[in-house]
């Protein structure tokens, strides 16, 4: 009797395991998941070993392309982001990206639409072969497709940023304390003595623009630890550093 008790109990729980974990799996790796932030480079905003909640990809985009397409504006500012909107999903699209028409039978869209300046994004570091342990990097937009931009700390430097990548810098303007990666923190060390930059966030004016085929997702919010739960915030800087050429 135990033994037919166990041996159903069993199938139960493998049963249980077999609907959750695919359905899990797939969500995980097409609409959310979690990442881990290390290092300093995104201080105050974001602290090491902050737990974010990452959007991998816009649901129902061709939703998105028709309010971008049809809304009309209340004031310069919402205007100015719906032309910046639209001109983005536009610079996408002639890069081969389903969007507009084109993607009405889409239910998703990977990777999500990045059409506003200030958004934090996950990404696969483009040195992630020579710097294993920094394989995904977390941090701010500063220049979307198409426009030029001045980095920061170097207004003698102005970059084009191609029309399918972006300009991500990290937020922290000091030292990076990141003890847990060594190596990230040795490259620093050796951009600030080639190029006197005293930020030591591994950025794109360290590899240039990341083509957005590179991104994980946006991060919307943090759910660990619960003392810092809250969205995730949206800034550009008080000078603008970055415009449409």
């Amino acid at each position: 009797m135990n033994s037919a008790s166990s041996s159903s109990s069993l199938r139960r729980t493998l049963t249980s395991i077999a609907l959750i974990v695919p359905p899990a799996k797939f969500i995980s790796d097409t609409f959310y998941s979690l990442y881990r932030v290390q290092g300093s480079s995104m201080e105050p905003a974001l602290q090491d070993g902050d737990v974010l909640l990452v959007r991998k990809a816009d649901v129902f985009p061709h939703l998105d392309w028709k309010r971008w397409t049809s809304s009309s504006s209340s004031s310069y500012e919402e205007e100015e982001r719906h032309q910046t909107a639209l001109r983005v999903i536009a610079q996408d699209a002639q890069s081969g990206r389903p969007i507009g028409e084109n993607n009405v039978g889409y239910t998703y869209l990977h990777p999500p639409t990045i059409h506003q300046l200030g958004v934090v994004v996950v990404y696969r570091a483009p040195d992630a072969e020579k710097y294993p342990t920094s394989e995904y990097r977390v941090k701010r937009v500063v220049g979307l497709g198409g426009q030029i931009v001045r980095p920061r700390e170097n207004w003698h430097r102005i970059e084009r940023v191609p029309s399918f990548a972006l300009w991500v810098e990290g937020d922290n303007n000091e030292e990076d304390s990141n003890k847990d990666d060594e190596e990230d923190e040795k490259e620093a060390s050796a951009i600030k003595r080639s190029t006197t930059n005293h930020c030591k966030s591994i950025d794109s004016r360290t590899y240039g623009p990341i083509c957005k085929n590179l991104v994980e997702g946006v991060a919307e919010r943090i759910i660990w630890p619960p003392s810092r739960w809250g969205v995730v915030s949206s800034f550009t800087p008080s000078v603008p550093r970055s415009w449409w050429a």
